[in-house]
This record gives C-alpha cells, structure tokens and sequence, in this order.
C-alpha cells in the first residue's frame, strides 16, 4: 500500500510541476504575451450558432392549369423581407414554326402534360449568345424555341393585380431573366417577364405574308392571352393587369395598346424611357433594309423579279439560325456609322401584314379611344446611351461651326425629315449666340446630350400624351437621381463629363438586374422603395400616390412631373416637362400647382457639369431679386420698355441668323454646285472611256470576225477542193494501175510468143531427121551443147532480173504513192484537226466574251445601284436641309475594273499557254514522224536475191506492210488519245471524267467520212501489188451490206473499235484467200516450167539430167 501512494504523491508532484498556459508552449517562438492566456480545450462539435447552414433542396410548388397541364414551379425567398415567392419559370405560350415561319407569327401551344418549370429558358436568339447558338444548334437542338415567360407570384396568392413586364432597350438583345422579384414582390402584386422574338426574327419585314413584320407585338399578344386564361390558377386577377415596358420593351408596349388589337388584355401602361412615338424605333424604309441583309446574309437581293421574292425567302428559310444572327450582327456594326436611316431589323414598321400598325404611331396616337391610363417619363440622360456611340464622329470634326456638330447628331437620331426644325429649334433655344462660330467637341458636348434627350425621348413623351391627357389619367416622371450603379457600368464613357441618370438606369431600382448592382445602399433603397410603391400603386388603384397625393396626374401635355433626384426633398414637382426648353405649340392652359414647387439650384449632386438651361442657369453676380408691382405705372411701363427692347433683340438676333442661315445655304449651294459640276465632268469621262472601250471592243469583235470568216472560207474552199483532189489521185491510181496492166499483158503475150517460138522451134526439131551415131563415139549426142545451154541459161536469168526490176519498180512505185497517199491524209487530218482547234478556240473565245460583257453589265447594274440618288436640292423649299451631302467616292468602280482587267488578263495567259502546250506538242509529233522517216529511209531495202526463194520474199513484203500498217495504226491511236486528252483538259465533262460522246457533235459526219476514207486508202495501199481481181473485191467492199452504221453505237470509239476488229478479221480472210491463190499460181507455173524443160530437153537415154543444168 505504502509503494502505490508513493508513486501516485509523485505523478501529483509532477503534474502541478507544469507550468499553466497553452499547449503551445513546447514552441520556443511563441510571445510571453501569448503565454499568459488560459489554455481553453476544443469542443467536440461547434456551437450551434457556428454551424454553417445545409443547403436545403428546393421546394416543389405544382398547379394544374386545365388545357395546359400540371406544372410543377419551385418555392424561394427572392426579396428583403424574406417573404416566400412561388416562381414559374420558361413557360411556353407560343410555338414557331421552322425555315421561313421563324419570321411569321407564333401559334398557340396546347396540353402539355407535366411541365417542369423550375429552371429558365435560354433567351431568343440574340448576336452577344451567338456562339452558344453555334452549339446549341451542332447538338440538334431548337434555338427558335424560346416564346416562354416566368410568373412569380407571392405564397397563398389570391386574385392580385398583375405586373407583366417587357424587356427592350434596343430589341436585338436581353431576355426575361431581367425582370427578377426581388423589389416588386415585397408587395401583393404577380410579377410576369416574357421572351418575345428579337432583332430580324421579330422585325424584318417584306411588307408580306412571307415576310410581314412587327412579329414582336404578335408574340406580345400571344402571351396577354395566355396570361388572360391562365392568371387565376397562379392568384392573378386578368382583369387588373399593368403593362411595365423598359426603353424598347416601352416602345412595344405602347404601340401595341395604340393598335387596338389587345383590348381588355391590359389595363394601364408603365412606359420607362420610351413610347412607340420614338424615331430611333421606327423603320421607314423596311424594303431597304431587307435587301441589305440578304446581301450580308450572301442571298438573292431583295428586288422583285418574275418570282416575285421567292428566291429570297427559299434562301432565308435555308439558312441556320446562327447564320442570320451572324447577318444581322454585320448589318448593324457596318451601318451604324451611316444614321438612323440605314440600320435596322430590329424596328418597326409602318403597314405590317398582321395589322398591328397600320398608320405611324403618331397618327393612331391621336386617336383618344384606344388611350389606357399610364405613367410615362425618363431617365434625365438617356440620350447619353445613343451619343456616346456617335462621339467619336463628334470629336473627329475640326469645325468652329456649330451646325456641323448639329448635323452629326441629328443624323443618328432623328428622321431626314425633321433635321431643319429640329436644327433651328437647338440654335434657338439650347446654344449661346457665341457658341455658334466658336465650337469645338468639348464646348457643345453637353447642348448635344440635351438635344439628343429632347429627340428621343422627351419629345416623345410629351406627343404621346397631347391627345390624351384630358380623356385619361396620365403621370409624367424625370429620373435623374444619380445611385451608386448604372444599367450600363461596363461601358466607358466617351464624354467629356459624367451623366446623371442614363437609359434604364431607373430599372435597377425596380428590378436587380444586373446582379452587380442589386445590393443598394441605404440612399439607394429609399429610392427604390419610393418607386416600387409608386409602381404598385398605380396597379392596385390607378393612381400612382393613392396615401400622400403628391403626385398629380398631368394637366397638360407638359406636366406638372414628378422628379427623382438626389436633392432634398428625393422628390421634387415641376411645372414643365422639357426644363424650360419652349416648343412653338405650347399649350394654352395655364398650371397652377396646389403645392409649393422648388427650383433647385445648380449642384454637383445630379451632375458633374453646369449647363446654359433652365433650373441649371449661369449665376449673375450684384443681381437684385425682381420686385413685382404690378400698380406702379412707372413699373409697368419699364416692363413694357424692356419687352419692347427684348422683342427687337429677338428680331435683330432673328434676322442675323437667317442672314447667317442664308450665307451658309449659299455656300453649301456654290459647294454642291461645283461637286455636282465635277461629279458631271467625272461621269463625262467615264462614259467617253466606256465609249472608246466599247468601239475597241466593237473593233476588235469585227477584226475576230472577219478572220473567223476568213478561216471559214478557207476550210470550205478546202472542202470543196478536197473531192476534187481525191479524185485526180483516185484516177492517178487508176491510170497508174491500167498502165502496169497493160505492161503486165504486154510482158505476158511477149512470154507467150517466145513460148510459142520455141515450141516451133522443139517441133521443127523433131521433125528433122536425126543420123545415127555410135554411142560409145559420141557419148553426149542427144543434149544440147554447152553453149546451148549456156544461152538458155542466160536468157533465163536476164528475164529474172528484168522481171525482178520490174517488181522492183512496181513497189518503189507503190511505196511513193503509198507515202504521198498517207502524206495527204495526213495533211488533211492535221488541216481538220486545226480547223477544229480553231472553231473550238473561236467558240471559247466568243463565250469569254459574252461572260465579260454579262459580268461588265451586271457590275454596271450593280454600281447603278448602290450610287444613292441625290435630291435636287431647292434652297426655296422649306423643307430644305442645310446641311452638306457627303460626296460620293468612285473607288469601289475602279477596283471593280481593275479586277475585271487582271482577270482578262489571266484569261489570256491562260489561252496563249494552252496554245504554246499544243504548237510544242504538234512539233514534237512532227519531230517523232521526221525520226521514222529518217530510220525508215535509212534501213535497206529488201531484195529478193536476198531470200533463199521468192515465197519467202513475198512473205517478208508481207509482213513488213503489217508491219507499217501497225505502226501507222498506233501512231493515228496515239494522236487519237492526245486529242481526247486534250479535249478533256479544255471542256471537263460535267458529270465526271466520262468521255464525252460524238453523236450529236456537228463535225462527226466529216469524222466519218475522213475515217472511211483513211480506212479505204489502207485496203488499197495493202492490196495494190494483188491482182485484177483483188482490186475489184476491195471496190465491192465499199458497198459491202455487212458495213457497219456509227448510228448503231453509243459512241465514236465503240464504233471505232467494232470497225478496226471487223477490217481486221476482213484482212486475215483477204491473207489467206491471197495465199491460195499464190500458192496455186505458184504450182502452175511450176507445172508448166517442168513442162517446158521436158518439151525442149527430152529424156536422155540413160534416164539422167546433167547436174548443174537447172537452178533454183
């Protein structure tokens, strides 16, 4: 016991022995300071406010709709007051169609089963996503698909106004992801964000059923309808509906309750930044801007023909998705530079097939019975979203006048038409008197900014409101609170000051979008709050301050209007709309505001600038504030005096600037005239050198002419003595044949009568008596003497040679005929052979021709067209612009005609190569006849002493013509297949390389017959050493019934082919009846030769012959 606590007092020791701390004090570089905190043990498992929270998965919401199936929506906490939202995202309410029904109206979808609507759709096709529509559309997929729409509703909704929100800025991009709920939803209201079709696929438009524009507001329509049946079964009540619009999205919107096609689908409007009254949005020459983008899109222009524009459309409904897209992004990035007048596809139009706009809005906008109650206004800057693309043309100007700065703006933003009143109205009522020969980009930047606001969006508001201000209630509005984000951030600013409010910038308020600029400061979320609820307001009740009333609807087409800004109080009312810019037609009703109204002074809170213009006007030092007393005479007449003396300042300052107007108009007149009088003298020449170009061309057409006539002639006169040629040689040969026959008669009766004669002669000697001799003395009696037989022996042999140098002759004879008979034929078929050369290279040269006239035509029509017209211009009219015209450059028609010549010139190169090619291989085919020749002529000639007899010599003759035959035949065969070659090389067949077929070529009967011919002349060169008879079966095979037709075959070579093998089994029968014939003349002359030598000889007693008597 005593050892165990011994050991347990010193384990106790040890332990309170250590040092108190952290457990870290075994580190030597730990701090003292750090030492001296209590060591704390770690917690098994962290405290319950340390945990981090389990993402939960989301929560399924399902609501059957009836005719439309059961969707299945998720549940989500989308706003501050973590209230709990239903949302219904990517539901379809239009279906479209492929090819060109992209372009046309959507139909209706109908039951679709069980519909997951959890996640979003893509947005419509749109040039920023082009590449994921290269991959969506490589997988298959359909990318036209996208008419959908999101719902977002609050939980246990019941019969709650509606706000259905349209996306816009410029109609060619965005989508509905940029109506979130964050804001709006901390209200009982429904918020709805629709996808409707963009840029060409909404808007190009023919002005036809193919093609019909404003597609937009179709889909537009579509959706109100589905939402009109469908808004109960997500708690909406369809008969409180509020149409929100953002900048275009705001143009759509109103236009369509302009058109009067959606009654009772909406009830009120909500118009952010833009009214369908908009120049910017409205496309006044649609048929132009179609055919630009076929050009873009490489299809048939846009200009009708027999088909009318079917070509187009086939080709536009061929195309891919992507590749419009891709079209429509050219078009855009190209044209901007040019104005308002030459973009578009992504605008409306005026008299659409669908009926939606039948007249221009401002027409139909006078017609108070389609009027809906709304909040219109904008954002105080919006016009910088415009100018800042066009600033760089601004600030490359070098001018000190102000018009010119003018003109650029009023280029991009209004219509020609309106370019002289707005021009005057800015001269008048924005820029100083000395701004106007002092101006530079940075002096007038700001009066531009204002004259843009004015064009495009002010403007605007205040004509969509003149007609019907007094009928409904209407609530004008001016953002110009300048917050912590812009819609826009990520683009740079160009102009030499900041912007206060931009275009949508008053969305983020409503909406965040985009998700940098959701979280707000507490400035910001006061504004924000102040919106929404004035928003939700007016949907719920009508009235936009249904609890403070310091709102009022607006008593004229200028106001009162309600301000945002950052001043204090946030909200401020002003009498006037256009800040104190005056227009002419000014209304006549004076406003009278029931509560005090405040003119801010200038700050640098809204701006970052001063500007000349009312509420922000230049301070005037020593300046006493006016005294109104309106009883004191002295008074009145002192303000009399000074509205006298303002209304002749007016005038003189008047009639200055229409003197300087005119000076300009005179200038500008004296420039166009002297452009014109260049542009006439430019044309003058250039049709002096169309002109001499077009009588070389004539000259040289005539001069090719005349020598194709010249050729033509010529190969007719050679056709026409070619018969008359064969026939003096056919009866040479005849006469050349009748001659040896009759040398061969001659040489036959000349044997006979020496036959005859030394018949007589052996006759006469038998009858003689014959002395009987001794044998044994006289032991040759009986024979011949040696002399005897030694002049019988030299007779033979000089009738030998002598027959032998006939036959000689007869075949020298007959190989000279033979060579100038195969020399002929061979010039006639080289003479047929460049004849055809020669059409076929005139032909080709004529259809080179007729190309370079059609291309010259068609790049003249071309060039026609694309010279803009000019106006005459009348300096009288009042409609007269004032600013210049840019000249037109003549830099694209010279590179035209400079291609056009280096492709003539290509063009020739390639002929004079092609016939290099051909002369080098004539001269190598007459080289390779020389060489035969040359070898032919020195090989020796045969002789028949060379034989051991005369068969064997024949035979050899024999097979040496063969011989000849062939190689003549291979040597035809090989011209024959490098003129097919050739020909191939010149005109490929279309179909492949098949050989081409010679029926229903025009020379293929001259073909023939020369073919005939060639075939003729080779029976008669292989038989002419034959006899009478065979001269006469060669003749009879001209009309032979077994010949065969060309027609029969299904090409020149079949014919060929079966031609040679027929001539050729022909030639075999013709050799061996020929050596029969031989073979039997040969035994008879043998026979009578044995017969002679018997009769002039006779037997000799002892039955012997002399040895040496006879020879072979």
């Amino acid at each position: 016991m005593q050892p165990l606590l011994l050991v347990l007092a010193l384990c106790v020791a040890q332990i309170c022995a250590l040092p108190q701390g952290s457990p870290n004090d075994y580190n030597d570089e730990i701090d003292n300071e750090d030492t001296n905190v209590p060591w704390q043990p770690e917690p098994l498992k962290p405290a319950p406010w340390q945990e981090e929270p389990q993402i939960q998965p989301p929560q399924v919401v399902e609501v059957q709709v009836p005719g439309i199936g059961n969707i299945a929506g998720v549940k989500a906490f989308r706003n501050t007051a973590r209230r709990p939202v239903n949302a219904f995202l990517g539901l379809r309410y239009g279906q479209v169609g492929g090819g060109l029904a992209r372009f046309q109206a959507a139909r209706p979808v109908g039951f679709q089963g069980r519909i997951n609507a959890t996640v979003p759709s893509p947005n419509c096709a749109q040039f920023p996503e082009l590449d994921r529509l290269r991959t969506a559309e490589s997988r298959g997929e359909n990318v036209d698909d996208c008419l959908t729409l999101d719902i977002y509703a609050p939980e246990n909704a019941n019969r709650l106004p509606v706000l259905v929100f349209v996306h816009g800025e410029m109609l060619f991009d965005g989508g509905a992801e940029e109506g979130q709920p964050d804001y709006i939803l901390e209200r009982d209201v429904l918020l709805v964000s629709i996808n409707y079709r963009l840029a060409p696929f909404g808007f190009l438009s023919a002005l036809s059923d193919e093609l019909p524009g404003n597609v937009a507001l179709s889909d537009l329509h579509l959706a109100l309808e589905w939402l009109h049946r469908n808004l109960p079964y997500f708690g909406g009540d369809p008969g409180k509906v509020t149409l929100v619009g953002q900048a275009g999205g705001a143009t759509l919107a109103h236009a369509l309750s302009l058109s009067g096609r959606a009654k009772n689908l909406f009830q009120q409007l909500i118009l952010q930044s833009g009214t369908a009254l908009n120049p910017y949005l409205i496309d006044e020459r649609p048929l132009e801007t179609l055919d630009t983008f076929a050009r873009l899109a490489r299809c048939p222009p846009a200009t009708p023909t027999a088909r009318g524009l079917q070509p187009l459309y086939a080709c536009i409904a061929r195309l891919p998705t992507s590749q419009l897209v891709a079209a429509f992004e050219q078009l855009f990035e190209q044209n901007e530079r040019f104005g308002l007048a030459h973009i578009g596809g992504f605008k409306l139009v005026v008299g659409d097939r669908l009926g939606y706009l039948p007249r221009p809005p401002a027409q139909l906008a006078a017609n108070v019975s389609n009027a809906l109650p709304m909040i219109v206004g904008a954002t105080k800057d919006a016009g910088a979203f415009i100018l800042s693309r066009v600033y760089d043309q601004i600030a490359s100007l070098r001018s000190y006048n102000v018009s010119d700065y003018i003109d650029v703006v009023l280029r991009h933003t209004a219509p020609p038409s309106e370019h002289r009143f707005w021009k005057q109205f800015a001269l008048r009522e924005i820029f100083l008197t000395d701004q106007e020969r002092s101006a530079s980009p940075e002096s007038v930047a700001e009066g531009l900014l204002e004259l843009s606001n004015y064009i495009l969006y002010r403007a605007p508001v205040i004509n969509s409101i003149r007609h019907s201000y007094r009928s409904v209630p209407a609530y004008l509005y001016l953002f110009a609170y300048r917050g912590q984000h812009h819609r826009f951030f990520h683009l740079r600013n160009p102009l030499p000051f900041g912007v206060d409010a931009s275009l949508s910038d008053d969305g983020v308020y409503l909406f965040p979008y985009p998700p940098e600029s959701s979280h707000l400061n507490s400035a910001d979320s006061a504004v924000s709050n102040s919106l929404v609820d004035k928003w939700v307001d007016f949907a719920v009740a009508g009235v936009p301050n249904q609890n403070s009333g310091g709102w009022p609807r607006a008593s004229s087409e200028y106001g009162p209007f309600l301000r945002f800004s950052n001043s204090i109080p946030l909200l401020e009312l002003d009498p006037h709309f256009g800040e104190g810019l005056n227009l002419p037609n000014l209304s006549g009703e004076s406003f009278k505001p029931t509560i005090n109204i405040t003119y801010p002074s200038p700050t640098t809170t809204t701006t970052t600038t001063r500007r000349p213009h009312a509420y922000n006007r230049p301070s005037r030092p020593n300046q006493q504030p006016r005294t109104w007393n309106p009883s004191n005479p002295d008074y009145v007449k002192d303000q009399e005096a000074k509205q006298q003396q303002f209304i002749r300042d007016r005038a003189q300052r008047w009639k200055e600037q229409q003197q300087r107007e005119q000076e300009d108009r005179e200038r500008q007149r004296q420039q166009r005239e002297q452009e014109e009088r260049e542009r006439q003298q430019r044309e003058q020449e250039e049709q002096e050198r169309q002109r001499q170009q077009r009588e070389q061309e004539e000259r040289e057409r005539q001069r090719e002419q005349r020598e194709q006539e010249e050729r033509e002639r010529q190969r007719q006169q050679r056709e026409q003595d070619e018969p008359e040629r064969e026939r003096q040689l056919l009866e040479e040969e005849e006469r050349v044949r009748q001659q040896q026959e009759l040398e061969r008669e001659q040489q036959e009766r000349e044997q006979e009568e020496r036959y005859n004669q030394e018949r007589e002669q052996q006759v006469q000697y038998e009858q003689e008596p014959q002395p009987v001799d001794n044998p044994e003395e006289h032991p040759y009696d009986g024979f011949p003497s040696y002399k005897e037989v030694e002049q019988q022996r030299e007779w033979q042999e000089q009738q030998e040679r002598e027959r032998q140098e006939r036959e000689q002759q007869e075949r020298e004879q007959q190989e000279r005929e033979q060579q100038e008979r195969d020399q002929q034929e061979r010039d006639r078929q080289e003479r047929a052979r460049q004849d055809r050369d020669q059409q076929e290279r005139d032909r080709q040269d004529q259809e080179q021709r007729e190309r370079e006239q059609q291309e010259q035509d068609q790049q003249e029509r071309e060039r026609q067209e694309q010279e803009p017209q000019e106006p005459e211009d009348n300096p009288e009219d009042p409609s007269y612009d004032v600013h210049p015209s840019d000249p037109e450059p003549d830099r694209n028609y010279n590179e035209e005609q400079e291609r056009e010549e280096q492709q003539r010139e290509q063009l020739r190169r390639e002929q004079q190569e092609q016939r290099d090619r051909e002369d080098q291989l004539q001269r190598e085919r007459e080289q390779e006849r020389e060489r035969q020749d040359w070898v032919r002529e020195d090989q020796p000639k045969d002789k028949p002493e060379d034989y051991p007899s005369y068969e064997e010599y024949l035979k050899a003759q024999e097979e040496s013509n063969s011989e000849r035959d062939r190689n003549y035949d291979e040597e035809q065969e090989r011209e024959r297949q490098q003129q097919e070659q050739l020909h191939q090389e010149r005109h490929p067949h279309p179909e492949g390389n098949l050989p081409e077929t010679h029926d229903s070529d025009p020379n293929y009967a001259e073909e023939e017959e020369s073919d005939q011919q060639a075939g003729e002349d080779q029976v008669v060169n292989r038989n002419s050493y034959s006899d009478n008879e065979e001269l006469e079966r060669s003749q009879d095979e001209e009309t032979d019934p077994d010949a065969l037709n060309p027609a029969d075959f299904e090409n020149y070579e079949a014919y060929i082919l079966a031609a040679t093998k027929q001539q050729e089994e022909r030639d075999e029968q013709y050799r061996l009846e020929d050596e029969r014939i031989r073979a039997q003349q040969e035994e008879e002359y043998r026979l009578r030769l044995n017969r002679q030598r018997r009769n002039v000889i006779g037997p000799n007693r002892t039955g012997k012959t002399p040895s040496g008597y006879f020879r072979n």
